[in-house]
């Protein structure tokens, strides 16, 4: 079994997401005799902004609640040290690594990525808005997902292989930014902040908490 791993973007952005999975069989192809491809999957990686996970009490004031997140796609290493620093934080004892992982330290919020990618979050909000306008339900294939707008709302409608659509708003529970189609997951990503739902707007990945409105 060979893992083959790349082809990362930001969530919301891509819109042809099955190009990611055809360029990497296309890597594996041309380098390796591979019999077959028998599975394939993608995953989300939260970044903090100093590159340092979170790890420790969720707020200062926080007594009981703990949180560790920000692994930077290193969740096997950063996960296990996380537990290692949160059982010595509940059991008392000093651990040589927490402050260095102190999830209530201060980090450096305005920084020019920060700020360009609040500025990319403003562009989705309004801009995302002007799509669909003239697209009708009739303009979805089978197997696809499209925004549409339908007596003036903002709809993300897919059209199952039997032919049924399934219309939600396609207004993010989150903060209100517009969702995208995901062509390869069969779901509906928010650019924003990286909220993600079923083609039945069911909740995948926070972090919104709530379903996307059925229509």
């Amino acid at each position: 079994m060979l893992l083959v791993g790349g082809g990362g973007h930001q969530v919301g952005i891509v819109e042809n997401t099955e190009e990611k999975y055809l360029d990497l069989e296309n890597y594996a192809r041309s380098r390796f005799d591979i019999d077959s491809i028998d599975y394939r999957w993608s995953t989300q990686d939260f970044v903090s902004f100093d590159k340092i996970p979170y790890v420790g009490k969720l707020t200062p004031l926080s007594k009981h609640t703990f949180v560790a997140t920000g692994f930077s796609l290193w969740g096997m290493t950063q996960g296990t040290l996380s537990g290692m620093i949160l059982s010595d934080q509940i059991l008392g004892i000093e651990n040589p690594t927490a402050d260095l992982y102190d999830s209530t330290r201060a980090t450096p919020f305005l920084t020019p990525q920060g700020i360009k990618q609040n500025l990319e979050v403003g562009a989705h909000w309004v801009g995302d808005r002007l799509k669909g306008l003239n697209k009708s339900l009739q303009d979805v294939a089978i197997g696809e997902g499209k925004l549409v707008t339908v007596d003036g709302d903002k709809v993300a409608a897919y059209r199952d292989q039997t032919g049924e659509i399934h219309a939600v708003s396609a207004v993010c529970s989150h903060l209100g930014c517009v969702v995208a189609w995901n062509s390869a997951e069969k779901s509906w990503d928010c650019p924003c902040h990286g909220s993600r739902f079923s083609c039945k707007g069911e909740v995948l990945h926070g972090p919104t908490v709530k379903d996307l409105k059925k229509f």
